[in-house]
Protein backbone atom coordinates (compact mmCIF):
# COMPACT_ATOMS: atom_id res chain seq x y z
CA UNK A 1 0.00 0.00 0.00
CA UNK A 2 1.32 3.20 -1.09
CA UNK A 3 2.83 5.67 1.48
CA UNK A 4 0.16 8.48 2.98
CA UNK A 5 1.40 12.08 2.06
CA UNK A 6 0.47 15.13 3.39
CA UNK A 7 -1.23 17.70 1.32
CA UNK A 8 1.69 19.56 1.82
CA UNK A 9 3.66 16.54 0.46
CA UNK A 10 1.87 16.32 -2.55
CA UNK A 11 2.19 19.39 -3.10
CA UNK A 12 5.46 19.36 -3.08
CA UNK A 13 5.92 16.91 -5.01
CA UNK A 14 3.66 18.24 -8.15
CA UNK A 15 5.85 21.57 -7.95
CA UNK A 16 8.94 19.02 -8.37
CA UNK A 17 7.27 17.50 -11.45
CA UNK A 18 5.88 20.83 -12.93
CA UNK A 19 9.96 22.26 -12.35
CA UNK A 20 11.67 19.80 -13.46
CA UNK A 21 9.50 17.40 -16.01
CA UNK A 22 6.58 17.34 -18.75
CA UNK A 23 3.24 17.16 -18.81
CA UNK A 24 3.62 13.36 -18.52
CA UNK A 25 5.95 13.82 -15.13
CA UNK A 26 2.57 15.99 -13.63
CA UNK A 27 0.40 13.68 -14.84
CA UNK A 28 1.99 10.75 -12.71
CA UNK A 29 2.67 12.85 -9.69
CA UNK A 30 -1.26 14.02 -10.24
CA UNK A 31 -2.40 10.07 -10.20
CA UNK A 32 0.21 9.55 -7.28
CA UNK A 33 -1.06 12.04 -5.11
CA UNK A 34 -4.48 11.20 -5.61
CA UNK A 35 -3.60 7.70 -3.95
CA UNK A 36 -1.49 8.54 -1.39
CA UNK A 37 -3.21 11.90 -0.09
CA UNK A 38 -6.43 11.93 1.64
CA UNK A 39 -7.12 15.18 1.23
CA UNK A 40 -6.39 14.86 -2.46
CA UNK A 41 -8.19 11.77 -2.78
CA UNK A 42 -11.47 13.31 -1.55
CA UNK A 43 -10.23 16.60 -3.72
CA UNK A 44 -9.42 15.50 -6.61
CA UNK A 45 -12.22 13.38 -8.28
CA UNK A 46 -14.58 16.18 -7.56
CA UNK A 47 -12.31 18.63 -9.25
CA UNK A 48 -12.05 15.99 -12.20
CA UNK A 49 -15.96 16.76 -12.83
CA UNK A 50 -15.82 20.68 -12.97
CA UNK A 51 -12.14 20.48 -15.42
CA UNK A 52 -10.83 17.42 -16.96
CA UNK A 53 -6.98 17.68 -15.40
CA UNK A 54 -5.96 14.45 -15.49
CA UNK A 55 -7.57 13.99 -19.19
CA UNK A 56 -5.75 17.19 -20.11
CA UNK A 57 -2.32 16.37 -18.78
CA UNK A 58 -2.53 13.21 -20.83
CA UNK A 59 -3.85 15.06 -23.47
CA UNK A 60 -0.56 17.15 -23.48
CA UNK A 61 1.35 14.47 -22.76
CA UNK A 62 0.60 13.03 -26.06
CA UNK A 63 0.75 16.31 -28.02
CA UNK A 64 4.55 16.41 -26.74
CA UNK A 65 5.27 12.85 -27.62
CA UNK A 66 3.83 13.66 -31.02
CA UNK A 67 5.86 17.33 -31.65
CA UNK A 68 9.40 15.74 -29.52
CA UNK A 69 9.11 12.75 -32.26
CA UNK A 70 7.96 14.08 -35.77
CA UNK A 71 9.07 18.07 -35.29
CA UNK A 72 6.26 20.64 -34.67
CA UNK A 73 4.85 20.71 -38.25
CA UNK A 74 4.07 16.99 -38.59
CA UNK A 75 3.68 16.64 -35.08
CA UNK A 76 0.73 18.56 -34.68
CA UNK A 77 -0.45 17.40 -38.08
CA UNK A 78 -0.17 14.05 -36.61
CA UNK A 79 -2.18 14.85 -33.36
CA UNK A 80 -5.05 16.27 -34.79
CA UNK A 81 -5.31 13.26 -37.25
CA UNK A 82 -5.20 10.74 -34.47
CA UNK A 83 -8.17 12.60 -32.34
CA UNK A 84 -11.91 11.77 -33.10
CA UNK A 85 -12.28 15.62 -33.67
CA UNK A 86 -12.35 15.78 -37.43
CA UNK A 87 -10.44 19.75 -38.49
CA UNK A 88 -9.74 21.25 -41.67
CA UNK A 89 -6.90 23.95 -43.47
CA UNK A 90 -8.32 27.07 -45.46
CA UNK A 91 -5.21 28.36 -46.34
CA UNK A 92 -5.52 29.08 -50.24
CA UNK A 93 -2.53 28.19 -52.48
CA UNK A 94 -1.88 32.09 -53.19
CA UNK A 95 -1.23 32.59 -49.42
CA UNK A 96 0.65 29.78 -48.80
CA UNK A 97 3.37 30.88 -50.53
CA UNK A 98 3.72 34.11 -48.04
CA UNK A 99 2.71 31.93 -44.93
CA UNK A 100 6.14 29.21 -45.53
CA UNK A 101 8.10 31.05 -47.13
CA UNK A 102 8.54 35.12 -45.94
CA UNK A 103 9.13 36.38 -42.50
CA UNK A 104 5.22 36.70 -41.15
CA UNK A 105 3.63 37.05 -37.88
CA UNK A 106 0.80 34.74 -37.73
CA UNK A 107 -1.70 36.34 -35.76
CA UNK A 108 -5.64 36.02 -34.69
CA UNK A 109 -8.03 34.35 -31.89
CA UNK A 110 -7.62 31.97 -29.32
CA UNK A 111 -10.84 30.49 -28.76
CA UNK A 112 -9.39 27.15 -27.31
CA UNK A 113 -6.06 25.22 -26.34
CA UNK A 114 -5.89 23.99 -30.03
CA UNK A 115 -5.54 27.25 -31.34
CA UNK A 116 -1.82 27.63 -32.49
CA UNK A 117 -1.49 24.05 -33.07
CA UNK A 118 -3.74 24.18 -35.80
CA UNK A 119 -1.43 26.93 -37.20
CA UNK A 120 1.40 24.84 -36.88
CA UNK A 121 -0.15 21.65 -38.48
CA UNK A 122 -1.22 23.96 -41.30
CA UNK A 123 2.06 25.72 -42.18
CA UNK A 124 5.07 23.86 -43.17
CA UNK A 125 8.00 25.80 -41.35
CA UNK A 126 10.84 24.81 -39.09
CA UNK A 127 10.99 27.93 -37.67
CA UNK A 128 8.03 29.06 -36.45
CA UNK A 129 7.75 29.57 -33.11
CA UNK A 130 5.20 30.76 -30.57
CA UNK A 131 4.74 33.53 -27.81
CA UNK A 132 3.29 31.70 -25.02
CA UNK A 133 2.27 31.62 -21.45
CA UNK A 134 5.79 30.89 -19.63
CA UNK A 135 3.55 27.83 -18.11
CA UNK A 136 3.42 26.12 -21.13
CA UNK A 137 7.11 25.05 -21.13
CA UNK A 138 7.03 23.44 -18.26
CA UNK A 139 3.57 20.94 -19.84
CA UNK A 140 5.18 20.78 -23.35
CA UNK A 141 9.29 21.17 -23.61
CA UNK A 142 8.98 20.92 -27.20
CA UNK A 143 7.52 24.71 -27.15
CA UNK A 144 9.04 25.88 -24.36
CA UNK A 145 12.66 25.11 -25.63
CA UNK A 146 11.92 27.48 -28.97
CA UNK A 147 9.24 29.75 -27.42
CA UNK A 148 9.22 33.35 -26.72
CA UNK A 149 7.67 33.15 -23.19
CA UNK A 150 5.55 35.59 -21.33
CA UNK A 151 4.73 36.31 -18.02
CA UNK A 152 1.04 36.28 -17.24
CA UNK A 153 -0.97 37.07 -14.08
CA UNK A 154 -2.33 33.75 -12.74
CA UNK A 155 -4.38 35.35 -9.81
CA UNK A 156 -6.92 37.91 -11.47
CA UNK A 157 -9.84 35.95 -11.09
CA UNK A 158 -12.68 38.87 -11.87
CA UNK A 159 -10.44 39.57 -15.70
CA UNK A 160 -10.31 36.19 -15.85
CA UNK A 161 -13.42 35.00 -15.11
CA UNK A 162 -14.85 37.99 -17.27
CA UNK A 163 -12.71 36.69 -20.25
CA UNK A 164 -13.33 32.79 -20.12
CA UNK A 165 -15.83 31.88 -17.02
CA UNK A 166 -15.00 30.18 -14.22
CA UNK A 167 -12.94 27.51 -15.37
CA UNK A 168 -10.58 29.98 -16.53
CA UNK A 169 -10.17 31.21 -12.85
CA UNK A 170 -9.81 27.77 -11.63
CA UNK A 171 -7.29 26.34 -13.56
CA UNK A 172 -4.96 29.56 -13.46
CA UNK A 173 -5.72 29.38 -9.81
CA UNK A 174 -4.34 25.70 -9.73
CA UNK A 175 -1.00 26.65 -11.85
CA UNK A 176 -0.47 29.47 -9.22
CA UNK A 177 -0.05 26.58 -6.94
CA UNK A 178 2.54 25.31 -8.41
CA UNK A 179 4.61 28.44 -10.79
CA UNK A 180 6.43 30.64 -9.19
CA UNK A 181 5.66 34.31 -11.03
CA UNK A 182 8.81 36.61 -10.55
CA UNK A 183 8.44 40.07 -9.43
CA UNK A 184 6.33 42.97 -11.33
CA UNK A 185 9.41 44.27 -12.41
CA UNK A 186 11.22 41.22 -13.30
CA UNK A 187 8.12 39.88 -15.33
CA UNK A 188 8.12 43.83 -17.48
CA UNK A 189 11.58 43.02 -18.24
CA UNK A 190 11.16 39.57 -19.00
CA UNK A 191 8.24 39.98 -21.17
CA UNK A 192 9.58 43.11 -23.16
CA UNK A 193 13.19 40.86 -23.90
CA UNK A 194 10.64 38.09 -25.50
CA UNK A 195 9.14 40.70 -27.61
CA UNK A 196 12.45 41.87 -28.97
CA UNK A 197 13.64 38.39 -29.79
CA UNK A 198 10.23 37.98 -31.78
CA UNK A 199 11.13 41.18 -33.94
CA UNK A 200 14.89 39.65 -34.45
CA UNK A 201 13.56 36.44 -35.19
CA UNK A 202 11.05 37.78 -37.76
CA UNK A 203 13.38 40.05 -39.12
CA UNK A 204 16.19 37.63 -40.14
CA UNK A 205 13.46 36.09 -41.97
CA UNK A 206 11.55 33.72 -39.36
CA UNK A 207 7.69 33.58 -38.28
CA UNK A 208 5.92 33.20 -34.99
CA UNK A 209 2.36 32.80 -33.72
CA UNK A 210 1.14 35.94 -31.26
CA UNK A 211 -2.60 35.87 -29.66
CA UNK A 212 -2.87 39.35 -29.40
CA UNK A 213 -6.62 39.01 -27.38
CA UNK A 214 -5.36 35.86 -25.37
CA UNK A 215 -7.73 32.78 -24.78
CA UNK A 216 -11.10 32.31 -24.67
CA UNK A 217 -14.23 33.96 -25.62
CA UNK A 218 -14.25 37.23 -28.06
CA UNK A 219 -16.85 39.57 -27.29
CA UNK A 220 -15.82 42.80 -25.84
CA UNK A 221 -11.42 41.37 -26.10
CA UNK A 222 -9.06 43.54 -25.72
CA UNK A 223 -6.14 43.45 -27.30
CA UNK A 224 -2.91 43.34 -25.95
CA UNK A 225 0.24 45.57 -26.45
CA UNK A 226 2.60 43.26 -27.57
CA UNK A 227 1.69 42.73 -31.30
CA UNK A 228 1.75 46.90 -31.50
CA UNK A 229 5.57 46.72 -30.15
CA UNK A 230 6.47 43.81 -32.37
CA UNK A 231 5.19 45.91 -35.54
CA UNK A 232 6.69 49.42 -34.04
CA UNK A 233 9.87 47.41 -34.09
CA UNK A 234 10.54 45.63 -37.21
CA UNK A 235 9.18 49.42 -38.32
CA UNK A 236 12.26 51.15 -36.75
CA UNK A 237 14.63 48.37 -38.04
CA UNK A 238 12.90 46.25 -40.73
CA UNK A 239 15.30 43.01 -42.34
CA UNK A 240 16.17 42.44 -45.63
CA UNK A 241 12.70 41.30 -46.93
CA UNK A 242 9.38 42.04 -46.76
CA UNK A 243 7.68 41.04 -43.45
CA UNK A 244 4.00 39.89 -43.23
CA UNK A 245 1.11 40.26 -40.92
CA UNK A 246 -0.96 36.92 -41.18
CA UNK A 247 -4.12 37.06 -40.10
CA UNK A 248 -5.93 33.11 -38.96
CA UNK A 249 -8.60 32.38 -37.11
CA UNK A 250 -10.15 29.11 -35.69
CA UNK A 251 -13.66 28.48 -35.67
CA UNK A 252 -16.06 25.87 -34.36
CA UNK A 253 -14.23 25.24 -31.60
CA UNK A 254 -13.46 26.38 -27.93
CA UNK A 255 -12.66 24.70 -24.88
CA UNK A 256 -15.73 23.87 -23.46
CA UNK A 257 -15.67 21.51 -26.82
CA UNK A 258 -12.33 20.02 -25.28
CA UNK A 259 -13.42 19.48 -22.17
CA UNK A 260 -16.33 17.73 -23.57
CA UNK A 261 -13.88 15.66 -25.50
CA UNK A 262 -11.71 14.50 -22.34
CA UNK A 263 -14.94 13.82 -20.15
CA UNK A 264 -16.41 11.01 -19.85
CA UNK A 265 -20.49 10.30 -19.03
CA UNK A 266 -23.78 10.96 -20.38
CA UNK A 267 -23.82 14.43 -20.56
CA UNK A 268 -20.26 14.59 -22.43
CA UNK A 269 -21.19 12.03 -24.45
CA UNK A 270 -24.65 14.15 -25.02
CA UNK A 271 -22.48 17.56 -26.00
CA UNK A 272 -20.02 15.58 -28.20
CA UNK A 273 -22.88 14.24 -30.43
CA UNK A 274 -24.76 16.64 -30.84
CA UNK A 275 -24.00 20.54 -29.81
CA UNK A 276 -20.02 19.93 -31.22
CA UNK A 277 -20.35 18.78 -34.44
CA UNK A 278 -18.94 19.66 -37.73
CA UNK A 279 -15.08 20.27 -38.23
CA UNK A 280 -12.75 22.34 -36.38
CA UNK A 281 -11.56 25.31 -38.63
CA UNK A 282 -8.59 27.35 -38.73
CA UNK A 283 -8.75 30.03 -41.78
CA UNK A 284 -6.26 32.04 -42.72
CA UNK A 285 -6.86 35.60 -44.54
CA UNK A 286 -4.50 37.86 -46.84
CA UNK A 287 -1.37 38.92 -45.76
CA UNK A 288 -1.19 42.16 -44.43
CA UNK A 289 2.46 43.95 -45.00
CA UNK A 290 4.17 45.09 -42.20
CA UNK A 291 5.31 48.22 -43.74
CA UNK A 292 1.63 48.97 -44.57
CA UNK A 293 0.38 49.39 -40.88
CA UNK A 294 0.46 52.79 -39.28
CA UNK A 295 3.58 55.24 -39.72
CA UNK A 296 7.06 54.45 -38.84
CA UNK A 297 6.82 56.84 -35.83
CA UNK A 298 3.59 55.62 -34.19
CA UNK A 299 2.70 54.68 -31.09
CA UNK A 300 2.15 51.22 -29.77
CA UNK A 301 -1.37 51.69 -28.70
CA UNK A 302 -2.81 52.94 -32.27
CA UNK A 303 -1.38 50.47 -34.04
CA UNK A 304 -3.15 47.75 -32.06
CA UNK A 305 -6.45 49.24 -32.68
CA UNK A 306 -5.30 49.21 -36.33
CA UNK A 307 -4.85 46.21 -36.37
CA UNK A 308 -8.11 45.12 -34.22
CA UNK A 309 -9.99 47.04 -37.03
CA UNK A 310 -8.85 45.39 -39.90
CA UNK A 311 -9.17 41.96 -38.47
CA UNK A 312 -12.77 42.88 -36.98
CA UNK A 313 -13.40 43.57 -40.63
CA UNK A 314 -11.65 40.40 -42.41
CA UNK A 315 -13.35 37.65 -41.14
CA UNK A 316 -17.02 37.09 -41.06
CA UNK A 317 -17.93 36.29 -37.29
CA UNK A 318 -19.69 32.50 -37.14
CA UNK A 319 -21.09 30.85 -33.94
CA UNK A 320 -18.64 28.87 -32.38
CA UNK A 321 -18.88 25.65 -29.91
Amino acid sequence: MPKRNSFRDSLAALRHAYQEGDAQQLHDAYVHARKTSRFMAALLPVLEKIYPVCGFLDFASRLENCMSTDGLHLGCEKFFNELNISWRIDLPASIRDVAENSPVLFFGNHPSLFTPFLVAASVNRPDLRFFSAQYVGHLLPSVGKTAFPIEVPLTRSWTEWRRSGWQRVLVYRLISLIHDLPQPDDIRASNQASIAAGADHIRNGGSAIICPGGGGKSKDRKWYAGIGSLVKQLHQSPGNKPAYLLPFREENCSNKRIYAYLQKGPVARFKNAVIYRGPVCIRFGEPIAISEIGAADAKVQPLVDELKQQYECLFAKPQTQ
